[in-house]
């Protein structure tokens, strides 16, 4: 027998010698057991991370394309202005990859007059508080491959000392971890944050606005130098034509009027016609009262041919005045006596001079001035009844010479008074002593006093009207 048998029978035997020794009990569970083979498990924290790692990469994603393809042109900039980093479409707008660009400096894209500019926005941008205002500027590209000419440029200083800054350059994101020492300058790690919008199309409509704009200046100009020499021509036209006018109708009216003055000597000499004329009207023959329709008549349409071309003169003449100085007292006490002589049948008041004592000379046109006083002593008289008050006066106000022609016994409607100075306008009345005038007096009065640089305003109530002029003693002589 061999060993290999030896010990196998060995072993029987004292397997049977443990089982004669050992009773057999029953080992089965009340409950069956069931063995199952089980993977080994991955931990929650595992997983978690797994999954935010997932999705930040996924949100990271999102953002570089976001950040590759926004439409405008993106650099971060270090403190000398060398790019570190450029979007794509940027990249693509200037007519470059991200990669030619990268490392070169951001000046060298600018046209050379704008780049100084650019560097002292640079250097306020570099050297303001972190985090601050964000300025902009407008400067000119030198980029031969790109339509874009012009840019608004906005700078935003962002420091990297002691803070996490995510910057995408190239083809990852590269987180800058760098901490400034104190003894480093705060510029030497800044960042720059610079973003270029294009704005070509708006830069090129303002320059043609202002071309546009300078057209339409040289074209306005021309149209208003035409209009104002055919303005000048109109004028000259208009000028010989009250010339022509003036003496065409003036000459005959003028002839007119000699003749009824010799008709009056004559008839005088031969029938004492001066006397006939001094009766009330009443008691006149038709002689003398033909007579003096003819000569008021005569008179008139005068007044009215003077005072019409007067006006248009005052319209289109801009030549200055020559201007005299006058002393008010003399001179205004003469301007009435002589009217009172000049109209001793036609004025029937009693008219009342009042000046002031030593009031200052007056400069002015002594012509217009007397003219203005002759018109409104004869509206005074011809709109009052006989033996009324017109008081003519002179006295001195701040700055001013005031003068008044106040006729009493006539009161004008209230309705009436804004109209008063226009032409041809005449106050309706059926009052027997208020006589109709041409309407184009008190129009010239007004033009006069304005020619002057005067004012003239009409008062009326309590049965008085008041006519008052200022005329200033500013820059007199």
């Amino acid at each position: 027998m061999s060993l290999n048998q030896r010990l196998r029978g060995a072993q029987r035997q004292r397997r049977s010698l443990w089982h004669q020794s050992h009773p057999p009990k029953d080992i089965s569970p009340t409950t069956p057991v069931y063995l199952e083979l089980e993977p080994e498990r991955v931990s929650d924290l595992e997983l978690g991370t797994a999954e935010t790692l997932r999705r930040t990469q996924a949100e990271l994603q999102w953002y570089r394309q976001l950040y590759e393809q926004t439409p405008a042109v993106y650099f971060s900039l270090d403190a000398t202005g060398i790019i570190l980093s450029v979007n794509q479409f940027g990249a693509t707008c200037l007519g470059y990859t991200p990669e030619q660009l990268t490392h070169k400096s951001v000046f060298d894209l600018f046209e050379e007059s704008d780049q100084q500019q650019l560097s002292n926005a640079f250097m306020r941008t570099l050297t303001a508080a972190p985090q601050g205002q964000t300025a902009s500027w407008e400067f000119r590209l030198n980029c031969p491959a790109s339509k874009v000419v012009w840019v608004k440029v906005m700078m935003r200083l962002l420091p990297s000392g002691d803070k996490n800054f995510v910057s995408p350059v190239n083809q990852g994101l590269v987180a800058i971890n760098e901490r400034i020492s104190p003894a480093q300058s705060p510029q030497k790690n800044s960042l720059i944050l610079m973003v270029c919008e294009d704005i070509t199309a708006y830069k090129q409509a303002e320059v043609k606005a202002e071309e546009l704009t300078a057209l339409a200046v040289q074209q306005s100009q021309a149209v208003v130098q035409t209009h104002l020499e055919e303005m000048a021509g109109l004028n000259r036209l208009k000028e010989e034509f009250l010339n022509t006018v003036s003496h065409e109708l003036l000459t005959p009216l003028a002839n007119m009027k000699m003749a009824i003055q010799m008709l009056g000597i004559t008839l005088h000499r031969e029938q004492n016609f001066l006397s006939a004329m001094a009766k009330p009207q009443a008691e006149r023959s038709k002689a003398p009262r033909y007579f003096e329709i003819l000569d008021n008549e005569c008179e008139r349409e005068i007044n009215l041919i003077n005072n019409f071309l007067d006006l248009q003169r005052l319209d289109t003449n801009v030549k200055p005045w020559v201007l005299e100085t006058i002393q008010v007292q003399q001179w205004l006490w003469r301007v009435v006596e002589l009217f009172k002589s000049r109209n001793h049948h036609a004025c029937r008041q009693n008219l009342h001079l009042h000046i002031a004592p030593n009031l200052p000379p007056l400069a002015c046109d002594p012509f217009s001035l007397e003219r203005i006083f002759v018109e409104l002593l004869t509206n005074a008289c011809k709109f009052s009844p006989p033996d009324a008050e017109i008081t003519v006066s002179a006295r001195l106000i701040p700055d001013n010479i005031q003068f008044q022609v106040i006729n009493s016994g006539v009161e004008i409607p209230h309705s009436e008074l804004p109209r008063i100075f226009d032409k041809f306008y005449r106050i309706p009345s059926n009052e027997p002593w208020k006589q109709g005038g041409t309407g184009l007096g008190l129009a010239l009065v007004q033009k006069l006093i304005q020619h002057l640089g005067g004012t003239v305003e009409v008062e009326s109530e309590s049965n008085l009207t008041c006519f008052t002029i200022q005329l200033g003693l500013k820059n007199q002589g």
